[in-house]
């Protein structure tokens, strides 16, 4: 592959998360995630990435970021679901009870506005999906579940080989609606799963990060980072 990821991560890690706009912070999280869990199953490579205590504390930063978008009044719907589904998911990596709980009122917020007791949907973005996907795992909420399903339903031919002329925002399109059919397959259904191939999606995204290497696109960037790290990930079976 292009991108040799010991370099892209020292990359990323040396940027302040303050300095990441909210719409690079999804794939600057899952990335870190996903070398949390590495490092965890090869322990020996916290010569290369870092201590689990210093990722850890990198998630800590970004959850704090998420935090406090959710919050914002100013946050559109569709980046605030985005947000929420975030937010739960580095629960599972850093497990501070305050996030959870900020996440959990956002999303009732959201899909129960003022208590009602039906579960309503303003979106069916695979961010959605995710955010019904982590309130069934927390709250067994079996109507979350229901409805996460339907999201996905009809999605499976997003896995079509990518030509070559597809740009970054439909990159990010797809491996957002992979990632959310994984998680619900892995939080929902019975059969879990190791994580999906990324190479198209990868080799188009590093192309593009060739081409715009004079530029600091941390959107770019922290999708070639998610990507990357998701197929290590499946590589080393974490």
């Amino acid at each position: 592959m292009a991108m040799n990821l010991n370099d892209l991560y020292k990359k990323v890690s040396a940027i302040p998360i303050g300095d990441f706009p909210p719409s690079a912070l999804s794939g600057l999280l899952h990335g870190y995630i996903s070398v949390y869990s590495i490092v965890r199953v090869s322990p020996w490579l916290e010569d290369v990435y870092g201590s689990q205590w210093d990722i850890h504390e990198r998630i800590r930063e970004i959850a704090g970021e998420l935090a406090d978008l959710i919050q914002d009044p100013s946050v559109t719907l569709e980046d605030r679901v985005g947000h929420i589904a975030d937010l739960m998911e580095a629960y599972l990596t850093y497990s501070d009870m305050d996030f959870l709980d900020i996440a959990l009122d956002a999303a009732y917020g959201i899909i129960s506005p003022e208590g009602r007791d039906e579960i309503v949907l303003p979106c069916r973005t695979p961010e959605m999906c995710r955010l019904l996907c982590s309130c069934y795992y927390f709250m067994g909420e079996e109507e979350c579940a229901r409805l996460a399903g339907e999201i996905i339903e009809g999605k499976e031919q997003l896995f079509v080989t990518l030509g070559y002329d597809y740009d970054l925002l439909e990159i990010v399109h797809r491996w957002r609606w992979r990632r959310a059919i994984e998680f619900y397959e892995n939080s929902v259904t019975e059969e879990k799963k190791m994580g999906f191939d990324v190479t198209d999606l990868f080799d188009k995204i590093s192309q593009l990060l060739i081409d715009n290497s004079e530029r600091d696109d941390y959107m770019l960037l922290t999708t070639v980072f998610d990507l990357l790290t998701a197929h290590e990930c499946v590589k080393e079976r974490c």
